[in-house]
């Protein structure tokens, strides 16, 4: 695994922890301490397309489905402390500026145009990472993020509240060269 040291600065119960990360495997990119862990699967469009056609997805949802860059995320806490699981707080970013993530309100807007069946919509809704949830020690989450195709290199910028009231150090966690897979877009 190639993990970059991680940069810590916990001046102050204010100020975030920092970690660097990068990728350790093709299309896997991870960062791993003892507080715990962040991996970022990217999956080809062929892959995905795969998973939910096999769920019986109609076409139409497979299209706006194919078109999108999916990141299968798990994070871990590996503390002693409840780490809050929010993606509204990640930012992703390249050279040409930010990335904007498709989020659950988003994907409910498209299905809820295109009529989509309600057992698929909830399948998708079950295969994507939650925007909210309090990770007690121990615990892991997984699901996906969608983005939209980005060309060359992005970067994720994952921020963790941390404590029961969100009031103990931030966690940063800074992954570099994301990439969604090569000949995978629509």
């Amino acid at each position: 695994m190639n993990v970059l040291p991680a940069a810590l600065l916990a001046l102050a119960v204010s100020l975030p922890v920092c970690a660097t990360a990068t990728e350790s495997t093709q299309g896997t990119w991870s960062y791993e301490d003892d507080r715990g862990g962040l991996r970022l699967t990217a999956r080809t469009a062929d892959q995905t397309v795969a998973f939910y056609t096999a769920r019986g997805f109609p076409p139409a949802m497979i299209d706006p489905i194919r078109e999108r860059c999916f990141l299968t995320t798990i994070v871990t806490n590996r503390s002693q402390d409840v780490i809050w699981l929010e993606p509204a707080r990640w930012h992703f970013g390249s050279p040409a500026g930010e990335i904007t993530r498709f989020d659950r309100s988003w994907w409910n807007d498209q299905w809820q145009t295109l009529d989509a069946p309600l057992p698929s919509r909830s399948t998708f809704r079950w295969t994507l990472l939650p925007e909210q949830l309090d990770l007690r020690p121990g615990e892991a989450e997984g699901g996906n993020l969608t983005l939209p195709r980005v060309d060359g290199p992005f970067w994720l910028e994952a921020r963790f509240a941390t404590g029961p009231a969100r009031d103990a150090a931030e966690i940063l966690i800074r992954i570099d060269d994301l990439r969604c897979p090569a000949g995978a877009g629509p």
